[in-house]
């Protein structure tokens, strides 16, 4: 038998709002890199902040109408004797549903001072086309 406690439940969802709220200005909580997502007529600009890692490290692609950002940052502590360790390493992956579809051809992408600036073009078919009327 099953025995139902309202507290524990509570103490649970507390947890999961406790986690949730817990993101720095930075680095969430889960690792993924932040991001920042712009918008215009014909394109869409991705910057995530992905500070020490190479661009060898990054990977990107683009499934139907998804952007996934995946790679790995690599550990950098020496067999020092530490007082304080509070960076994170190892995968992340990021997947971020985009507005429309985008021209697979044209999307650049540059990374400069641990800023990951994606552009992406609106593809054809996405773009609004104005119907004449006879």
């Amino acid at each position: 038998m099953y025995n139902y406690n309202l507290f524990d439940n509570m103490f649970q969802l507390k947890g999961l709002f406790d986690d949730f709220f817990r993101e720095t200005a930075y680095e969430p909580v889960s690792g993924m890199p932040p991001v920042r997502i712009y918008s215009s007529d014909d394109r869409v600009i991705v910057r995530a902040l992905v500070p020490g890692i190479e661009p060898d490290n990054i990977d990107m692609q683009i499934i139907e109408d998804n952007l996934v950002i995946s790679g790995e940052k690599k550990s950098d502590y020496s067999a020092d004797t530490y007082i304080r360790k509070e960076r994170r390493f190892g995968g992340f992956k990021r997947s971020i549903k985009l507005p429309y579809r985008v021209n697979t051809e044209t999307v650049k992408a540059d990374l400069i001072n641990g800023v990951l600036t994606i552009t992406l073009q609106k593809s054809e078919e996405a773009k609004p086309k104005k119907i004449e009327i006879n």
